[in-house]
């Protein structure tokens, strides 16, 4: 399957996806929840940054000769701003979280393919977790590596571009192309430890082509990048148009890659 056929029939099932607009409306309030989240996680790194610095000497004094007369903010203030900080960010990261982990969850249906539907939310919220857990695995020899690089000669040029930089990036790719296939082959086959097959999701990956597979998935990730980046900017509506489109692109972006599976297997069970 080309990549415009498998677009063209990724928009097919999305359109078809959902028989009511109220599954749809589910999705967008998700993502809503979701930029909510995330909202008051950065708001909460950015003022708990704030008030750490406000403890500073340094920063006192810049303040202060900044101020002049002004007094700086007394220790109880201080001590609350910085609670009401923490606040922000614990919250945040949990409302992002769970809603992530919902859409994560709709997100192994769109992969198993047929009729979509937003029900058993605890099985949807069980496969989100396991999805994320799967993918957190494939990124541990990237995060591995990438921790141990920087225990050399980061001063050198040659090892900073070779080692520091291209090795990692290298490993980072092939570990999302892997893990995406094995988030894929847990959904279809409803089992954790499918996912960890290396040998069969190397013969699919082969069956598909390395490079065909990266150039589909930089090509759908331009595609999608561009189209948000242009909703984004346009002020206050793009934003929620933004927000509308999320849950159509979420379900295309998964079908492209659940057709690309697809498509290996008959050469992989032969």
């Amino acid at each position: 399957m080309g990549f415009s056929e498998n677009i063209q029939n990724s928009k097919e099932y999305a359109n078809t996806a959902f028989k009511t607009f109220g599954s749809w409306f589910v999705l967008i309030l998700l993502y809503s929840v979701m930029f909510a989240g995330m909202v008051l996680l950065i708001l909460g790194l950015i003022f708990v940054l704030m008030a750490f610095a406000a403890m500073t000497p340094a920063f006192a004094s810049a303040v202060d000769s900044a101020m002049m007369s002004s007094p700086m903010m007394d220790s109880a203030a201080l001590a609350m701003f910085t609670s009401a900080s923490v606040l922000f960010f614990i919250l945040g990261s949990i409302v992002t979280t769970l809603a992530g982990v919902f859409i994560y969850g709709f997100m192994m249906r769109v992969y198993r393919g047929g009729e979509l539907a937003l029900n058993h939310w605890g099985k949807m919220f069980v496969e989100g977790i396991l999805a994320m857990i799967i993918l957190f695995i494939y990124m541990i020899p990237y995060m591995i590596i990438s921790t141990l690089v920087t225990l050399g000669p980061m001063d050198n040029m040659a090892y900073l571009i070779i080692v520091g930089m291209i090795i990692p990036i290298i490993l980072l790719i092939i570990s999302v192309m892997i893990g995406m296939m094995g988030v894929i082959k847990f959904a279809k086959e409803e089992k954790f430890g499918a996912a960890f097959h290396i040998k069969e999701l190397l013969t699919l990956i082969g069956n598909i082509g390395w490079l065909r597979y990266l150039g589909y998935w930089i090509l759908l990730s331009l595609i999608v990048g561009v189209a948000e980046i242009v909703l984004f900017c346009i002020p206050i509506a793009g934003f929620v148009l933004l927000v509308v489109a999320l849950p159509f692109i979420m379900i295309v972006t998964a079908r492209f890659f659940a057709n690309l599976y697809d498509s290996a297997l008959p050469a992989v069970t032969e």
